[in-house]
């Protein structure tokens, strides 16, 4: 029974740690990006974003909405890293770089589009793109950082397993590197069109 008391306090440390550095990377990061963003193109004051918001228009309502957001999304991807975590392998900077990168690429080509006005009104565009990637990677590194070092530290990674378990992992692996190239691909495209 300590054992399962034991994992289930990591799981909810993981927890508590994906929604404070979402509230504090997504939240007041997201933020202050979006004050440099409207500095860089000043005649984007007062135009409503894809998201329905007013760029330039910096309340505390809408800051701590955007906090809350990020702490919520932030619980989301401690969610999904503690169910990717398995996948993982190499030594611990490797581990990281391959969490940052995933985090960046994947969600950084959720958020851009080519439509609207977010990435075609606000300039440079390269700038708000690599901003929109930054921020997730940011994320990711960080909650890897924090999971890996201080809360899972003791959990081996990957489980052990037999040669068919091993087989089976290096597949997903696989898997989830053509996915991310394709995501990848996917972004860069999208940036060609708007920058």
């Amino acid at each position: 029974m300590g054992g399962l008391a034991t994992g289930l306090a990591r799981v909810l440390a993981v927890l508590l740690a994906g929604g404070v550095l979402g509230g504090l990377i997504g939240g007041v990061g997201g933020r202050i990006v979006m004050f440099l963003l409207i500095v860089l193109t000043p005649n984007a004051d007062g135009v409503t974003s894809d998201d329905g918001f007013e760029m330039g228009r910096f309340t505390l309502s809408g800051s701590l909405n955007l906090i809350l957001v990020g702490t919520i999304l932030g619980v989301v991807g401690a969610v999904l890293y503690l169910l990717i975590r398995w996948l993982l392998f190499g030594p611990w900077w490797f581990r990281v770089l391959s969490v940052t990168l995933a985090a960046g690429v994947g969600v950084g080509n959720l958020l851009v589009h080519t439509d609207g006005v977010d990435f075609t009104l606000l300039e440079p565009a390269l700038v708000s793109v690599l901003a929109f990637v930054a921020v997730p990677a940011a994320y990711g590194a960080a909650l890897t950082v924090v999971a890996e070092r201080w809360i899972l530290a003791a959990w081996p990674v990957p489980p052990r397993t037999g040669a068919a378990g091993s087989a089976t992992l290096w597949v997903l692996r696989a898997l989830a590197l053509v996915l991310g190239v394709l995501s990848l691909v996917d972004l860069a495209g999208k940036t060609a069109v708007v920058a």
